[in-house]
């Protein structure tokens, strides 16, 4: 169960381990953000954020099949959004993951894997750290998108 708490320009949720908690968490945060009236790039560049860090955490993080909560918290600043994730899975700095390298023709390119290499882009700023057992990521955007997913 998705639990919702908003104040002010914060929105937090608390949301199972689980495929099926996207969905509600992407229409909670579409229907917080609504009163900011976002560009369209922004609203994509959120769910996408929202989407690939979520689903890496469900998918990956855990070594068991214990119930886990997923904590994410959103906050609209003047010139950006912040989110925040925190989980108590295994140990893991996207940071340092290595990129995948591209494909050398569509024959030969396989799906997966360029989630990572797409928030790393958008991002105004990331950070990592592994704080009491938990990992904490900060994914800032800005609010004016540029478009661009070309960069480093």
């Amino acid at each position: 169960m998705l639990s919702r708490v908003v104040e002010g320009d914060h929105l937090r949720l608390s949301l199972p381990n689980e495929r099926a908690a996207l969905e509600p968490t992407r229409l909670a945060v579409a229907d917080f953000l609504a009163a900011y009236a976002p560009s369209e790039a922004l609203r994509y560049q959120v769910e996408l954020v929202i989407e690939e860090m979520l689903m890496n955490v469900v998918w990956h993080a855990f070594d068991d099949a214990a119930p886990h909560r997923i904590a994410l918290a959103l906050r609209v600043e003047p010139a950006q959004v912040v989110l925040d994730f925190e989980d108590d899975g295994v140990a893991f700095d996207p940071l340092q993951a290595p990129l995948p390298e591209p494909p050398v023709s569509i024959e030969a390119a396989v799906p997966g894997g360029l989630g990572l290499l797409l928030v790393r882009r958008m991002a105004r700023a990331m950070t990592y750290e592994r704080r009491d057992g938990r990992n904490r990521l900060t994914v800032t955007l800005a609010r004016e998108p540029s478009g661009r997913v070309d960069g480093p």
